[in-house]
């Protein structure tokens, strides 16, 4: 049997081991900057500053995916769904009897994050509207006489 190469106690990193009956070897990750990897296509550790998602690296997580920047891996971020319409423009819970009020939209949470320090987009906002009647029906105004 001829042996050519290193004899190492493990693969540095960029490789990973390959193990037959007759031999031992270290073979290259083919994943682009992985620092340490299982197989040629399955990455354990990427390098410093890429996330780590489903094997691959990348610089930042794709969409629908959160950052835990500890781990520096992506994780199943916070999906809502789409805004409401926008609600009728009131103050005080009143329509009328002002000039401007404020409306409101909302949207749900589909889907929870998987960690709960991932935080969702907002799912409430208001803007400011102008009043359709600023004075309310049935408002009687009393003249003065002096």
């Amino acid at each position: 049997m001829r042996q050519y190469g290193e004899c190492l106690h493990s693969c540095p990193s960029g490789y990973y081991g390959l193990r037959t009956p007759d031999m031992n070897r270290c073979s290259r990750c083919r994943i682009e900057n992985c620092d340490s990897c299982f197989s040629r296509d399955f990455c354990t550790k990427c390098k410093s500053g890429f996330y780590s998602h489903r094997g691959r690296c990348f610089r930042g997580c794709p969409a629908g995916f959160a950052a835990l920047e500890e781990l520096m891996e992506c994780v199943e971020g916070c999906e809502v769904g789409q805004w409401s319409e926008w609600g009728t423009c009131s103050r005080n819970n009143k329509t009328c009897g002002f000039k401007w009020g404020l409306e409101t939209r909302t949207r749900q949470i589909v889907k929870k994050p998987a960690k709960d320090t991932i935080l969702c987009p907002t799912i409430a906002e208001s803007r400011r509207c102008k009043m359709a009647m600023r004075h309310c029906p049935g408002d009687c105004i009393t003249l003065l006489e002096g």
